[in-house]
């Protein structure tokens, strides 16, 4: 891909309302399903998933489009995966650890004491792991984890660890109950946005802070319209920005405090980008990215990958000098605060 299309179309922005967009590209679901599992390795798994996303999307097909008045670039229908569709496209077994939003939220944090804090979607309790109890006591903290593994990781910190939607009734008790929410690379995920910030509102005290993480899209761009890999759905259906977080945010009472562009070195988005063309290219029959994807011994799997990847650099270098822009962070980072009033507008 090249270019995005650029199609006038119209769509249900999720953030604005407006109806007024820009197709940037469609998928199908079987094109999707291979985003995620090898079609020629695992016929099978690709079979189930494939026809999984028709189900969630309940037609065949999927637009990414971008509003022409907020710019947010969201997936049309506009469908989170469920737990069948990450049981189906991913094998989990670890997280990343410390990561650059953890740690500018543990800075933001480091002035309190004994906060109520609730992370959403904490992995395997990398963040917990280290504000707790050094700034807040472990019974103050409750997170969710899908992931067997991670949730399993979480409880034996001796945390609460629940595998449910924060917007399910399993909430309703912990009304304005929160000091701070947490939601580190999540709310890409996540569809029913009106939704989730009726809740977050019904969970949290006054002046409250919600610290959020989530993909660069300018990252996501150049990735896309240079080789590397697409920003599939159904698993993220959300690019934001932050004039995204400032008009969700006014409409449900919430002001962005601080947001952030993550600075990574030249070297780590070179090193990420190889990875990614590769991937993308081992999407495609007959490449030989694909016919290394489905060699089953480890460790000449690993040695042709590393040599295709070497050719691929050679033939990216134009690309790849444009990586020293500073502004192609992978991840961006944002701290939302409670207004006094929390009706929405």
């Amino acid at each position: 891909m090249k270019h995005y299309q650029l199609t006038p179309v119209e769509a249900n922005c999720p953030i604005c309302y407006s109806r007024n967009a820009q197709l940037l590209w469609s998928v199908d679901s079987e094109q999707a399903s291979r985003h995620y599992v090898s079609k020629e390795a695992e016929p099978q798994r690709f079979k189930e998933l494939a026809a999984h996303i028709s189900n969630l999307w309940q037609q065949k097909t999927c637009d990414v489009v971008r509003c022409d008045d907020c710019g947010f670039c969201y997936s049309y229908p506009y469908t989170a995966g469920d737990d069948k569709f990450y049981d189906l496209a991913y094998e989990r077994s670890g997280y990343p650890t410390w990561k650059w939003e953890h740690q500018l939220t543990y800075d933001a944090l480091t002035d309190k004491r004994d906060f109520t804090l609730l992370e959403i979607g904490a992995g395997d309790g990398a963040f917990i792991r280290r504000i707790t109890p050094e700034l807040t006591s472990q019974t103050n903290v409750l997170c969710t984890e899908y992931s067997n593994y991670g949730r399993g990781q979480i409880q034996q910190l001796g945390l609460n660890c629940l595998a449910v939607d924060i917007r399910s009734k399993q909430f309703e008790p912990f009304k304005e109950h929160f000091d701070v929410i947490c939601m580190f690379q999540v709310l890409e995920h996540m569809d029913r946005l009106d939704d989730l910030f009726q809740r977050l509102n019904y969970l949290t005290r006054k002046q409250a802070s919600l610290f959020i993480s989530v993909p660069n899209p300018k990252c996501i761009e150049f990735s896309e319209l240079n080789g590397g890999l697409l920003d599939m759905p159904p698993n993220h259906i959300g690019r934001w920005n932050r004039e995204g977080f400032e008009k969700l945010g006014e409409r449900w009472g919430w002001f962005v405090e601080d947001h952030a562009i993550e600075e990574n070195t030249f070297v780590s988005k070179a090193e990420l980008f190889l990875k990614y063309h590769f991937w993308r290219e081992g999407q495609h029959p007959g490449t030989p990215a694909n016919r290394i994807s489905r060699i089953k011994n480890h460790n000449l799997s690993k040695l042709m990958t590393i040599v295709c990847i070497g050719l691929y650099t050679v033939s990216d270098l134009p690309k790849l000098s444009r990586l020293r822009a500073v502004d192609l962070g992978f991840s961006q980072w944002v701290h939302l605060k409670r207004k006094a009033s929390l009706e929405p507008e």
